[in-house]
């Protein structure tokens, strides 16, 4: 990866003291665009706290979303995920979980890493996908199942109030 290339997420390590991981970028990001034609199996990348797991995953992420065509229909959406260490109920970890998606999918397919942040509100990112995304049926399931979880989130919140 080019080290004058904005990221998508932000590393921790300087690129000139990363050192030794070619290896693990070079396995993790084929692993991902070989995922598209299911040519590929799982995988678990195991060590001890504070080795340097999460920032592999990072640069993967990185190269995935820029040195991919985000045009190509075919393409490996990168996704980044990092699980909170406060705990939470299944339906916020869903629409935490869901929204991040969408995100990162709307932020690939525009290639525009602002998206990750901002809008921030939810009607506004949705808004923005109808507006700029063409719906596939893949992704249009993500876009159900965020209605879907909204709704339930807010029917329970009105069972509570009453």
């Amino acid at each position: 990866m080019k080290s004058n290339q904005k990221n998508a997420i932000k590393t921790i390590v300087p690129q000139e003291v990363y050192t030794d991981r070619e290896e693990f970028l070079s396995y993790y990001y084929n692993s991902a665009i070989d995922a598209k034609t299911r040519r590929t199996m799982s995988s678990v990348l195991l060590g001890m706290r504070r080795m340097g797991k999460t920032e592999i995953f990072k640069r993967v992420v990185n190269r995935l979303f820029f040195e991919q065509d985000h045009q190509d229909p075919d393409t490996a959406i990168p996704v980044f995920f990092q699980f909170s260490d406060e705990t939470i109920t299944r339906d916020s970890f869903a629409l935490e979980y869901v929204v991040n998606f969408i995100r990162w999918y709307v932020a690939f397919k525009l290639r525009n890493v602002e998206i990750l942040s901002n809008p921030k509100q939810i009607d506004e990112l949705l808004e923005l996908t109808n507006k700029h995304i063409t719906m596939t049926r893949g992704f249009s399931v993500a876009i159900d199942l965020l209605i879907g979880i909204i709704k339930k989130v807010l029917s329970i919140q009105q069972r509570s109030h009453s």
